[in-house]
C-alpha cells in the first residue's frame, strides 16, 4: 500500500533537506574550483609570462585560471539565485553514464603509457578509433578517416608547423615505418 504523504510529515522534510543538500554541495565545489583557479592564477604569476619566442609558460595558466575562476564564480552566484525547488536531477549519472566516464579515463590512461612505446601518430589513432567506435558508435568508415586524418594532421601541424617534437614511435619496426 502506497504511503501517502501529508504536510509536515518526515517525508516532505526529507525532500526539503535532501534538496538543501544538493544546492550545498554545489555550491561548495564552485568555491572549490573558485579558489583552485585562484590558486593556479597565484602560481602561473611565479612563470615567465611572454619569452622572446612567445607566450611563455606563464600564458596560458594564467588565462585558464582567470578562465575558471570567472566561470567558477558565475555558477556560484547561479546556486545563490536559484529559487524554488531544482529539477529533479540525480548527482551521478546513471550505471552506464559511470561506464563510459571509466572507460575514457582509462583510455587515457593507457594513451599516456602506450605513447612513447607506439608513437603519437598510431596511439593516437587507436585511441580516436576507440572513442568513435565503442563509446560514439559511429559507422567503420567514419571511423577509420576521422581517426587517420585526426592522428597524422594533429601530429604534422605540430612537427611541421609549430616545431613540436611530439613522441615518434620507439618499436625498431614502427619507427621504420616513421611512425
Amino acid at each position: 500500500m502506497p504511503v501517502q504523504c501529508l504536510p509536515g510529515t518526515d517525508v516532505e522534510w526529507y525532500s526539503a533537506k535532501k534538496e538543501r543538500d544538493m544546492k550545498r554541495v554545489f555550491q561548495t565545489a564552485a568555491v572549490f574550483f573558485a579558489a583552485l583557479s585562484a590558486f593556479v592564477v597565484w602560481e602561473s604569476w611565479n612563470l615567465e609570462y611572454y619569452t622572446s619566442l612567445g607566450p611563455g609558460p606563464g600564458f596560458f595558466p594564467l588565462w585558464l585560471g582567470i578562465a575558471m575562476g570567472g566561470l567558477s564564480l558565475a555558477w556560484l552566484g547561479g546556486e545563490f539565485s536559484r529559487s524554488g525547488k531544482p529539477k529533479d536531477r540525480a548527482f551521478l549519472p546513471p550505471r552506464a553514464g559511470i561506464v563510459r566516464i571509466l572507460s575514457i579515463l582509462a583510455a587515457l590512461a593507457a594513451m599516456a603509457g602506450f605513447m612513447t612505446l607506439l608513437g603519437f601518430q598510431l596511439t593516437m589513432f587507436l585511441f580516436l578509433v576507440f572513442l568513435l567506435m565503442v563509446l560514439g558508435r559511429q559507422a567503420l568508415w567514419v571511423t577509420l578517416v576521422v581517426a587517420f586524418l585526426c592522428s597524422v594532421g594533429v601530429y604534422h601541424l605540430f612537427g611541421s608547423y609549430l616545431d613540436v617534437a611530439l613522441p615518434a614511435a620507439s618499436v625498431k619496426f614502427l619507427a621504420g615505418l616513421g611512425l
